[in-house]
C-alpha cells in the first residue's frame, strides 16, 4: 500500500513540476499508511506538519498548511477506507455459520 501512495504522490508532484529532493512522498506515504486510520483530519494534518522536509522551501510553496490539506484530501479520496457501520457488522454476523453443538 505504501508504494501505491508514494507513486500517487510522486505522479502528482511531477504533474505540478514540483521537486522532491528529500523523498517527502515516501515519508508522507509511510505516515498515511501507518496513522491515517486512527486520526481525524486535524490530528493527521498536525502529524504532517511535524515531518521535517525541504520540499516546501525548495518548491516555493508559500502556504504549507493549505498544500498539506490539499494532499490529504487527494490521498483520502484515493486511499481512505470507508468505515464499517454497525448495521453492516450485524449483517456479517448473521452470515457466519454457527458452530455445531
Amino acid at each position: 500500500m505504501i508504494f501505491s501512495i508514494q507513486r500517487y504522490l510522486e505522479d502528482h508532484f511531477n504533474r505540478r513540476a514540483l521537486s522532491d529532493s528529500d523523498q517527502y512522498a515516501v515519508t508522507l506515504a509511510r505516515l498515511y499508511d501507518r496513522d491515517r486510520a486512527g486520526k481525524t483530519e486535524p490530528q493527521f494534518l498536525a502529524a504532517m506538519q511535524r515531518i521535517r522536509t525541504r520540499f516546501y522551501k525548495g518548491n516555493d510553496i508559500a502556504n504549507r498548511v493549505e498544500f498539506s490539506r490539499h494532499l490529504l484530501r487527494l490521498m483520502d479520496a484515493k486511499f481512505k477506507k470507508k468505515p464499517l457501520f454497525s448495521s453492516q457488522r450485524q449483517s456479517l454476523k448473521k452470515l457466519k455459520p454457527r458452530a455445531a453443538a
